[in-house]
């Protein structure tokens, strides 16, 4: 997967660029075949001229500077302890690095402000779990997805009959616990909107939150909902094992 990873962020090192690791597109429904084109001739990722590319600065002077949230696991996780960044897209920078013959470093970013940290040149790319949508497409150079995922709900596992669809989950007495700024949180306004909803800061805190108790429902990805649910055997990832490709989760009358 890691050629797969390098070509697609080698197509987009340009100006202004992020590398997607999936595909979602405007309404949040997740596509196995993705066509969508990245941004527009007019974006700031088509501005420069090629005698004067980012991928030419970046070799000149030796690094490449790699925006990170580092709250979204298996892509991006900064372990306090060592103060490092681990992951699946870390390690795949790395080898990046390597065949670019330069230095990696990792700049701190969140999911709120990594747009404007990205055009205020922070860093040359943003990698680690970046969804590849429309709206990031119309100022950013987005690099064609390498992994298909969509919106699921991980939940306790005691109510794994009793928050399957948006019709269970979309009710005042349902608390959902969700992190600010990126399409998790887009996903929850758009689709959620009459549950209790709780913008908690730390990604990385949402799970062990629905867990204890004090959520119901945490909407995250297909993939991060797998990996807590088999870390914590108090969790579910719902509709992970037959998630529907053409609904953000089947909705269901019951």
């Amino acid at each position: 997967m890691f050629n797969n990873w390098k070509k697609a962020l080698m197509a987009g090192v340009i100006s202004v660029s992020l590398l997607g690791t999936g595909y979602v597109g405007h309404d949040l429904i997740s596509s196995q075949n993705v066509s969508a084109e990245p941004a527009s001739e007019k974006a700031p990722g088509h501005s420069k001229k090629v005698d004067s590319s980012q991928l030419d600065e970046i070799i000149k002077r030796g690094y490449i500077r790699v925006g990170m949230t580092g709250d979204y696991k298996p892509f991006t996780y900064l372990n306090p302890e060592t103060n490092e960044y681990e992951g699946f897209d870390v390690d795949a920078a790395e080898e990046l690095g390597k065949d670019l013959g330069v230095e990696v470093k990792f700049v701190a970013t969140t999911w709120p402000a990594m747009m404007k940290d990205l055009h205020a040149d922070k860093f040359d790319i943003a990698v680690g779990g970046v969804t590849r949508n429309t709206a990031r497409q119309k100022s950013a150079y987005v690099s064609q997805g390498y992994l298909s995922f969509g919106k699921v709900p991980l939940i306790r596992k005691e109510d794994k009959d009793k928050y399957l669809t948006i019709e269970d989950i979309n009710k005042p007495s349902v608390r959902i616990g969700v992190n600010p700024g990126g399409t998790n949180e887009e996903f929850v306004r758009q689709y959620l909107s009459n549950a209790k909803v709780t913008v908690v800061e730390n990604n990385l805190d949402i799970p062990h939150l629905v867990a204890e108790g004090t959520y119901d429902v945490m909407i995250t990805d297909t993939v991060e909902a797998m990996l807590y649910a088999k870390a914590d055997p108090r969790l579910y990832a719902a509709q992970t094992d037959t998630y529907a490709q053409s609904t953000p989760f089947p909705a269901q009358n019951s």
